[in-house]
């Protein structure tokens, strides 16, 4: 697997870089100073990258541009923020774009180091300064439905991806809930495949906000 840094201030890709290097993370680090650096490397190693952590504040694009683009043609590619800006519109737009984690350099709360294996465990690590925002606009958006039956325009879903959801609801991460289903970290991983792509969502957060709005939970 192949680690993707999109960063244009080198003490940062280094600090990052470093981190990897110093997590459980057995990868090839690949460093990109610019969005269309990021690109490039994309075309040419994007079935090979498993994680990208993306810095918004480039010097030739908006990183919010890196991240659709690499959700567009990679979406299995787990993608965190790792940016200057706490704006709560950013960390919305980069969710909704299909970013699985956000969190704000220099955070005190949280390392760049912890964030990775948060990441690496299938987790969402996020800026405690802006979870409490995220939350609230999960239910302010998808409130929680009062009827419990499974809309028709959804694919039915399977005991396992219902288990699963279960599992992520009770904040677990991959490897706790293959062991709780007596799975594989890499079915339990598919199995999550398949329920993003029936809910028509990118990540663990937004099959939560999803599933709770529709009743599946």
């Amino acid at each position: 697997m192949e680690t993707l840094i999109v960063e244009d201030d080198a003490f940062f890709r280094s600090v990052i870089k470093d981190a990897i290097e110093s997590s459980r993370m057995d990868c090839e680090v690949l460093l990109a100073p610019t969005g269309h650096d990021a690109i490039n490397l994309l075309s040419e190693h994007g079935h090979q990258i498993g994680v990208a952590l993306v810095d918004l504040g480039l010097p030739d694009m908006d990183g919010l541009e890196v991240i659709r683009e690499i959700n567009a043609h990679f979406p299995d590619v787990r993608i965190l923020v790792i940016s200057s800006s706490a704006e709560e519109g950013r960390l919305l737009a980069a969710v909704r774009l299909g970013a699985v984690g956000y969190i704000v350099k220099g955070d005190a709360h949280i390392s760049i180091s912890r964030a990775i294996e948060q990441l690496m465990d299938g987790l969402h690590p996020i800026s405690p300064q802006l979870a409490g925002y995220l939350l609230k606009r999960v239910f302010k958006e998808d409130p929680p439905a009062t009827v419990a039956d499974e809309p028709t325009n959804f694919s039915p879903l399977t005991r396992r991806e219902r288990e699963l959801l279960v599992q992520f609801a009770e904040g677990a991460s991959y490897a706790q809930a293959a062991d709780s289903m007596n799975i594989s970290v890499a079915t339990a991983q598919t199995h999550a495949r398949n329920l993003y792509r029936k809910l028509g969502v990118h990540s663990g957060l937004q099959a939560l906000s999803k599933a709770r709005a529709h009743g599946l939970l």
